[in-house]
């Protein structure tokens, strides 16, 4: 999509008095020549950025720069999902399991997956004021929201423009509360992730303070036909991450069925779907199949509930899966419905599996060369590196009210939603003797809920990764242990993200905890979820 808003970096700012902004080492754009230049009207200078008639300008190079880092964090994360692993000995990053997040340019390769930098400044170019963050920080307040709640009239439209701004500035503190295990904001002290979310969901309810001022509108450049909605459900998620399941569905509840707000992309570096252009178009990685390689014997038990891991993983592999009949899409032991086309190995002994099952389409995959020695399966779910991806989706929505209804008993709820996703693609609703099993056992509920999350929500910005954080009891994590079936790449572990590594040798609120010694601590509140301390 040709909105010519593509984004590149020209260097990476020096620290200036010891400001430190989160993860990117970045001083706000009004502080250092030559940070960004953007393809608008003109390059976004010092001078540039001191007049108000640019906020527009400067919201939306915020905007392109978290778009950046988001769409290359989409194509990681399909590592963390058991979704690829590296085939080609090129591109090793982009599908493995990985604990300190990889900072830099964005997309300046088809091997580049670079998310960290980009998400954290935008952030920054939107807000960095301490009374609108957290207290340590050392910000300056001169983010374009800032300013226009500072220092500029810019008359009727500003409401909207705040609420955009309002809006992506939630939508960073939500990532970063969501994927990693500890952070900072411009210097600041240690945040949780819980701190975090807090945080994230207070800039929510700020965008929406201002979208009741204004009136409900599109956003810019199609990202959604509603900024409400798209503020709303993305306050449904903060919540939901952060425990909050009544309200995060009371949110989701509004998000009407085929919503949605995009990560909008283009052709071309730094624009286009990385998945697509990684993991399809030039290919590096071949799809997983079911987990039965890493060997669960030799390895520690599951640290959330100090049992060993069942042999195969359960909820892995997503090449020809299927549904019965009935709407089964589970075997015994959480292993998916394979169709008849797939031979999996159990001992030695190949078997054909479920010979009546239906293909689901949901979870698309294509062969063809890749990088590397062989064909090989790769994910199909985008068709373009123009197509854009979602950043909030009904379907999530509809999870999320979906485990609320089981959380209160109510599984006929939460069955009637996975059937209206079931029928919405023509493929088999649950019924029968299978929905009465379902209906006598919530624990077999929640295991089909995660089954059909993970297939609905396949290769969607990370979503499932998400929810496998969130449900570390009976999803894998390898914690440092094993490596890639391949390849042999070392299976790093992180089930959150530690920070980036330069941050605990430089910020002083880090290094007083000890530096790299620090690395892990902020997850001490969400037991089963913490990164691991590499010793």
């Amino acid at each position: 999509m040709n909105r010519n808003r593509g984004i590149r970096f020209r260097d990476r700012c020096g620290r200036q008095g010891g400001l430190l902004l989160l993860g990117a080492s970045l001083i706000v754009l009004g502080a250092c020549d030559d940070l960004l230049e953007v393809e608008l009207p003109h390059i976004l200078t010092d001078v540039a950025i001191e007049g108000s008639d640019t906020a527009e300008t400067q919201i939306n190079s915020a905007i392109a720069l978290f778009e950046c880092g988001w769409s290359a964090f989409a194509l990681h994360a399909l590592g963390h999902e058991d979704v690829l692993q590296s085939i080609a000995g090129a591109g090793a990053g982009l599908s493995i399991f990985q604990e300190v997040p990889n900072t830099g340019l964005c997309d300046t390769s088809s091997q580049d997956y670079s998310w960290f930098d980009q998400i954290a400044g935008a952030r920054a170019l939107l807000s960095n004021a301490p009374e609108r963050l957290v207290p340590t920080a050392q910000g300056t307040g001169r983010g374009v929201y800032d300013r226009m709640e500072d220092e500029w009239d810019l008359g009727p439209d500003e409401e909207r423009l705040k609420a955009v701004a309002a809006v992506y500035v939630a939508a960073t503190l939500d990532h970063f509360g969501e994927f990693l295990c500890e952070s900072a904001l411009d210097g600041s002290d240690l945040i949780t992730p819980t701190e975090m979310l807090n945080l994230a969901e207070e800039w929510t309810d700020r965008a929406l303070g201002h979208i009741n001022t204004y009136g409900d509108f599109a956003m810019p450049h199609g990202i959604a036909s509603s900024a409400r909605t798209m503020a709303t459900g993305l306050r449904a998620r903060i919540r939901w991450a952060n425990g909050d399941l009544a309200g995060a569905a009371a949110d989701a509840a509004t998000v009407p069925d085929g919503f949605f707000a995009y990560v909008t992309r283009e052709t071309g570096e730094q624009r286009r779907n990385k998945t697509y252009h990684a993991a399809r178009s030039i290919g590096f990685g071949g799809m997983l199949g079911i987990n039965d390689w890493w060997d669960p014997e030799i390895r520690d038990p599951n640290p959330a509930t100090g049992q060993s891991w069942p042999n195969p993983i359960p909820f892995t592999g997503y090449l020809f899966l299927g549904i019965m009949p009935d709407g089964r899409a589970l075997e015994p032991g959480n292993l998916p419905v394979v169709t008849a086309e797939v031979m999996r190995e159990l001992g030695n002994e190949p078997t054909f599996l479920d010979t009546d099952a239906v293909p689901d389409i949901r979870v698309k995959h294509i062969k063809k060369p890749i990088q590397g020695p062989d064909e090989e399966w790769v994910p199909d779910t985008y068709g373009a590196e123009d197509e854009d991806e979602p950043l909030v989706s009904w379907e999530e929505m509809r999870f999320i009210e979906a485990e609320l209804a089981l959380s209160q008993g109510n599984l006929q709820r939460a069955i009637d939603i996975v059937n209206n996703f079931r029928r919405a693609a023509e493929l088999p609703v649950i019924s029968g003797d299978y929905e009465a099993t379902l209906l006598a056992d919530a624990e077999q509920v929640r295991y089909m809920l995660v089954e059909e999350r993970r297939r609905e929500l396949f290769a969607s910005g990370a979503r499932y990764y998400a929810f496998k954080i969130q449900n570390t009891d009976i999803l894998w994590f390898p914690r440092r242990q094993g490596q890639t079936p391949f390849q042999g790449y070392g299976l790093l572990g992180a089930v959150r993200m530690l920070f980036a590594t330069d941050e605990y040798e430089t910020n002083p609120y880090f290094a007083g905890r000890g530096g790299l010694d620090a690395r892990g601590t902020g997850c001490a509140s969400l037991p089963g979820s913490q990164a691991p301390v590499p010793s």
